[in-house]
């Protein structure tokens, strides 16, 4: 069975690692063709298709619309129309972006899950740990986070867990928007 678009926002801090993200997920391309992070200029749209998704023992195939949106402030402008019709919010930190963007992260929860008024469901925090030793209990959030999913990943040596942790939030995104899935 086919349903409609799910719009997610993949956000968070400059540096963070949202558009290798997208791409890893999306299959833009392997890790190991990723050359030096370019930051992405205002925001870049992926879409693919993400198949075989069991919601409630039934099977969808979903479009998928990543919106993977810069971490630059110049372009908060912006974030009223990112956030019209988004459906799902992945918010991404890394290590070196994880003690300044403590208050950054708070921010863009309650501008794009809070506001337009997203279950915790619909929103995800990804740790995009670089190496081994980076875990989530280094990351330092308010308790605003308590009830938002937070997942530790690594795009060189966890990819294929990357890709179950972003079909399981699907999942939970088609959950909360449609109950009689």
């Amino acid at each position: 069975m086919h349903l409609n678009k799910i719009k997610i926002l993949l956000i968070g801090p400059s540096g963070s690692g949202k558009t290798s993200i997208a791409n890893f997920i999306s299959e833009s391309m392997n890790i190991e063709e990723s050359g030096p992070p370019k930051p992405t200029q205002g925001v870049r749209i992926v879409e693919f298709e993400l198949s075989n998704i069991n919601v409630n023992d039934k099977v969808y195939n979903n479009d998928i619309e990543l919106w993977d949106c810069s971490g630059d402030h110049r372009f908060e402008s912006c974030w009223p129309a990112l956030r019209v019709g988004v459906q799902g919010v992945i918010l991404v930190c890394s290590p070196s972006t994880a003690n300044a963007a403590t208050r950054e992260m708070e921010l863009l929860y309650n501008y794009f899950v809070s506001q337009p008024k997203l279950t915790t469901k619909q929103c995800v925090l990804f740790y995009n740990c670089t190496d081994e030793q980076d875990d989530l209990e280094s990351l330092s959030l308010s308790p605003t986070f308590s009830k938002v999913s937070q997942v530790a990943i690594n795009l060189k040596t966890g990819g294929n867990r990357l890709k179950i942790d972003f079909s399981n939030f699907v999942v939970s995104i088609l959950q909360s928007i449609n109950r009689s899935i």
